[in-house]
């Protein structure tokens, strides 16, 4: 029985055997199966987060149907309790009882001005418009308006206390009105010397009055001005 065999014969030419006769790798592109493979992947990853954010919308959706719950379950009283504002309570004016017309009047009378005098000398130690002089210290301020009972009078003292003018004259001037209807001599005896002089008044003396302190040349070192009024 004859073998079977088969018998390949290669033919090359001789001329170009310097020519590198060892096979080639020849790469070739598939560029429809490569789009297809990454539109799949792209579906993939659309899916993927279509899956996990809408996971998320159902948590929140969630939460937030529990709080609507929550504010639905509410009782009335804590509802009213949360929007009403809290309440000042005002204080009650206390209710002053009216006061009569005595009371009125009297009211009147001691809120009256204390005559302040006014100095305008540094040897004027004191000055002051007041009642009798009790231990060689001025009394009472008198108060202005001086209210002066008809039928009746009322003796006012000028003080003044003065310190280095010893053995000179000083004056105590009472005006009326602008004009002068008494004067008193004062002697500085001593270096620091207490002196006043005084005018009796009564309701027919009613005006302007004004006490001032002054030396022969007029100059004026102290002065005091009242009303003197009627009842």
């Amino acid at each position: 029985m004859a073998d079977n065999k088969v018998v390949i014969k290669i033919n090359y030419d001789k001329k170009h055997s310097g020519i590198n006769t060892e096979p080639q790798t020849v790469t070739v592109w598939h560029i429809r199966r490569i789009l297809v493979a990454a539109l799949a992947l792209v579906l993939i990853v659309i899916v993927l987060f279509s899956w996990f954010g809408g996971a998320d919308e159902d948590t929140d959706t969630q939460i937030d149907t529990t709080e609507k719950v929550q504010q639905f379950n509410t009782t009335d009283a804590e509802i009213v309790e949360r929007q009403e504002p809290a309440v000042i309570e005002k204080p009650v004016p206390a209710i002053v009882p009216k006061e009569s017309a005595h009371s009125e009047s009297v009211k009147k009378i001691d809120t009256v001005k204390k005559p302040a005098a006014i100095i305008l000398d540094r040897k004027v130690i004191r000055a002051s418009l007041n009642s009798e002089p009790k231990d060689d210290e001025p009394g009472e301020p008198i108060k202005s308006p001086l209210r002066v009972i008809p039928n009746q009078s009322q003796e006012v003292f000028y003080f003044s206390e003065i310190k280095n003018m010893k053995g000179k004259a000083l004056f105590h001037r009472w005006s009326r009105n602008g004009q002068i209807v008494h004067q008193k001599q004062l002697d500085m005896k001593d270096k620091i010397t207490k002196v006043w002089s005084s005018k009796t008044l009564s309701a027919k003396d009613k005006g302007e009055w004004q006490v001032q302190l002054t030396d022969k040349k007029g100059k004026v070192y102290s002065e005091v001005n009242f009303s003197v009024n009627p009842e």
